[in-house]
């Protein structure tokens, strides 16, 4: 009796399911080329950057640029008092200081306007063109020789550096495509290509830094990008050509099998879940696998959440 009764609610709900009419939206499954990439993690890296440092030890008695400041190449970056000058001048400072009489300051003013007529200078320049990027010191210091003034970088050189995974160098060239997005610039994807591959890997984190080079020439804006903005780089490593793609809407997830699936509908109007498997991905589409899956079929893309087998849909728009 138990399993007569079971029997017969089965084919009730069977029934009933057939009977139920669920809106849906509806797109079809697009065959096209599918770009096979790694993706890394990385940050932005100027290749031409330098530190100037003072070519004499003294007293810095202009500093002309700061934090920012855009330089061409001789530009005067700072002005160097020597130390022997500057010595010469405080003396002449003090005597006139502690003069007390007439005469003494007469002799103290002459003296101070022979030390500073006959101090000596050295105008410090930048190399290149660029933007300071730190101040190591400022006006009215004394710096020793070689002490460090400022940093200068050429925007002009910002590249990318990748930290791509050990076990993805097998795929990565020379040469290869690639688009870097970054977080704090949304919306925008920058074109570059792989331009130089470091031989070692970091112990640590069994990454190889992948340096890209940012195409330029092809007119892109890259004006707004500094060093030390983290990004993501997926660098193009092939091409598998007849990929099957769906809308990212039409992909199912179930978390407690770890599994995908999207949703059909036949001939007769029921729908139809199809396992897949999953590949690249594009903004927009993602890549899918599965030995019924064919170009030109049906994928629900709106009502497939929860939509049980064999319920019969009604087709209310197409996406």
């Amino acid at each position: 009796m138990i399993g007569c009764r079971s029997s017969h609610s089965s084919e009730e709900a069977g029934e009933q399911a057939a009977k139920a009419v669920v809106a849906v939206k509806m797109d079809n499954v697009a065959e096209r080329d599918a770009l096979l990439s790694v993706s890394a993690l990385g940050k932005t890296d100027a290749l031409r950057k330098e530190k100037v440092y003072s070519p004499i030890a003294g007293k810095i008695i202009a500093m002309k640029v700061y934090e920012g400041t855009e330089v061409k190449r001789g530009d005067i970056v700072a002005v160097i008092q020597s130390k022997e000058s500057n010595a010469a001048i405080m003396g002449a400072e003090r005597m006139m200081n502690s003069a007390s009489t007439p005469e003494d300051r007469t002799e103290a003013g002459k003296v101070l306007k022979l030390a500073e007529s006959t101090q000596n200078s050295v105008n410090v320049t930048a190399r290149f063109d660029g933007a300071v990027s730190a101040r190591n010191a400022s006006e009215g210091e004394l710096v020793v020789e070689n002490g460090e003034l400022l940093t200068i970088i050429d925007l002009s050189t910002i590249d990318f550096i990748a930290d791509v995974a050990v076990h993805d160098m097998q795929f990565v060239k020379i040469g290869q495509q690639s688009e870097i997005e970054f977080q704090s610039v949304p919306g925008k994807k920058f074109h570059a290509i792989v331009d130089a591959i470091d031989p070692q890997s970091d112990i640590q984190s069994q990454t190889v830094k992948v340096r890209l080079r940012f195409l330029r020439e092809k007119g892109e804006e890259t004006s707004n990008l500094r060093t030390e903005m983290i990004g993501t780089a997926a660098i193009v490593t092939g091409i598998r050509h007849h990929a099957l793609f769906v809308p990212k809407s039409a992909l199912l997830r179930d978390d407690e099998n770890n599994s995908y699936s999207v949703v059909t509908m036949t001939a007769d109007s029921l729908a139809l879940s199809i396992p897949v498997s999953v590949g690249t991905e594009t903004d927009s589409s993602v890549e899918v696998v599965g030995g019924n899956i064919r170009a030109g079929m049906p994928v629900i893309t709106e009502g497939n959440y929860s939509l049980a087998d064999s319920t019969r849909v009604t087709v209310g728009g197409q996406d």
